[in-house]
């Protein structure tokens, strides 16, 4: 009987943070830690997907600086709107609803970018990344489009509770050769409640409720079960806040004059209009001790250079466990956080298996080439 393929990617399930629940996933004894990349998931779900790094697929960060048309034209005129009003809970909502609108179906957050400055900004993720053809380069979804196998896949558009109980309810039937199941739950509970909060437990729990489970639904459809678990990156408790608005409003020049600039929750990135501003915001921030300016040639090995600019010509990184606050991914401090240097123990990726693992897979570009393995095995029909 042809095996079934079960592919789990929880976001966030770092090597270390998996290595915390004794016993976890018994069923999967095959463990190997992912070196993860510099960024976030909206560059790390497409390294996963198509065995590429940033630099060769084009996604490294949710926001990039606008070149053409985006979905926030017409956004700079929200400045004549009073603040409270443009950056309240309806607005949001209803900015939101409107981009999605403009053609817009990967995953985005306006969270508090502000929204007078939208407009110079742009969502590389436009198109679902999940999808075949949704990103610029060919992915795994693409192979399983054309592979002739049966698969189904599930992503942050479901909740991780109806996403385990439909791929359960299919696998017990047994029509399906490849199920892929994606959860963010993990990943909102780390940054709510950090490491040891009592719901990063039970969310553990239930990833390994369902990896039973399903184990058990395939057994009932008679077809043996191929499973992989991975992540795509790990999380750092947050331990201190650096204000680095405030330094920046500080400096004689000013954001939107002289220079642009992205706060994002781990990174300052700039394009400069002034050389006499990048002077004064590279001195200003060389003072903090929590953080460093990253070189060309440190993004270029973390594959993370772009010639054009699009992500920033400077970018500032924080150490691991600090925060930027406020950023414009928000005010309030959180509890963990991820985009960090990936050579970090708690940003290592995680990955288990009851199928044998090639030696050479230990980074996240490695899991494309694993999981087409993977699938070709099923084609050919090779026994569990």
């Amino acid at each position: 009987m042809r095996p079934i393929l079960l592919i789990v990617l929880v976001d966030a399930l770092g090597w270390k943070l998996a290595a915390t629940r004794r016993g976890f996933l018994p069923q999967l004894p095959n463990r190997r830690e992912l070196g993860t990349i510099l960024g976030f998931s909206s560059g790390a779900l497409p390294t996963v997907f198509t065995g590429r790094m940033p630099s060769e697929h084009g996604r490294f960060l949710m926001y990039r600086r606008a070149h053409g048309p985006t979905p926030f034209a017409g956004f700079s005129r929200l400045r004549w709107i009073p603040e409270r009003i443009r950056g309240s809970w309806r607005m949001t909502k209803l900015l939101t609803r409107l981009v999605a609108s403009r053609g817009v179906e990967g995953y985005f957050n306006l969270y508090e970018v502000p929204r007078e400055r939208l407009e110079g900004f742009d969502l590389p993720e436009r198109a679902d990344i999940f999808a075949p053809g949704g990103l610029p380069c060919d992915s795994i979804w693409d192979t399983l489009e054309t592979s002739g196998l049966r698969w189904r896949g599930w992503n942050w558009r479901t909740a991780q509770r109806d996403a385990f109980t439909e791929s359960l309810a299919r696998l017990s039937e047994g029509d399906d050769d490849v199920h892929f199941v994606y959860t963010a739950e993990l990943d909102a509970r780390l940054h709510q409640e950090g490491s040891r909060g009592t719901g990063v437990a039970e969310c553990l729990v239930s990833v390994e409720r369902f990896i039973a489970d399903a184990f058990e639904a395939a057994g009932r459809a008679r077809r043996p079960l191929w499973c992989h678990v991975l992540s795509d990156h790990g999380m750092v408790d947050v331990r201190s806040h650096v204000n680095v608005k405030a330094r920046l409003d500080s400096l004689s020049v000013r954001a939107g004059r002289d220079y642009d600039v992205f706060l994002d929750s781990t990174m300052a990135r700039f394009w400069w209009r002034r050389s006499a501003a990048r002077d004064a915001v590279v001195r200003a921030l060389a003072t903090e001790p929590r953080g460093r300016w990253l070189d060309r040639a440190t993004l270029e090995r973390e594959g993370a250079w772009f010639d054009d600019h699009r992500y920033g010509e400077d970018l500032w990184l924080i150490e691991p466990g600090a925060l930027l606050v406020p950023s414009f991914m928000g005010s309030n401090p959180v509890a963990a956080m991820h985009g960090y240097e990936p050579t970090h123990p708690d940003m290592t990726a995680f990955l288990a298996s009851n199928r044998q693992l090639p030696d050479h897979v230990g980074h996240l570009r490695d899991v494309r080439g694993l999981l087409e393995r993977e699938c070709a095995a099923l084609r050919e029909g090779v026994a569990a």
